[in-house]
């Protein structure tokens, strides 16, 4: 790749990042108290070297009671609708945020495209 090529993907690949990598975008119902979320992110990115591009598209839907948060999701390859294989599966997350502190225990499982489910993952964050 020559110097031109170089500077003009760097420049494609800054307009694309600020243009089409978002954060989540939800809209919040308030459904019995609870707070239900519905929404979707997008992440367009290239990776040098091994010359690849990804656009993800993950919609999300999710509902918080009682200070746990339940929420399920899929990641859609938007480079490849044509080819057929758009369902991936699904995830499936539960959180818990411990009151009066930065502490977050989560589960986290996974299907395949069949609705098979996978490992079960069990953590704990902790924010500063």
């Amino acid at each position: 790749m020559t110097k031109v090529e170089l500077a003009v993907v760097a420049a494609w690949v800054g307009l694309a990042s600020v243009m089409a990598a978002t954060t989540s975008y939800a809209k919040d119902f308030s459904v019995a108290g609870q707070t239900l979320s519905i929404g979707a992110e997008t992440d367009l990115n290239y990776t040098t070297g091994v010359e690849d591009w990804v656009w993800e598209l993950t919609p999300s839907a999710g509902v918080t009671a009682l200070g746990i948060g339940l929420s399920v999701a899929t990641d859609i390859d938007m480079l490849t609708l044509d080819e057929g294989d758009i369902f991936q599966g699904l995830d499936f997350t539960a959180d818990y945020t411990v009151p009066s502190t930065n502490i977050s225990l989560y589960t986290e499982v996974s299907t395949d495209s069949d609705l098979e489910f996978g490992d079960v993952t069990v953590g704990a964050t902790v924010s500063f």
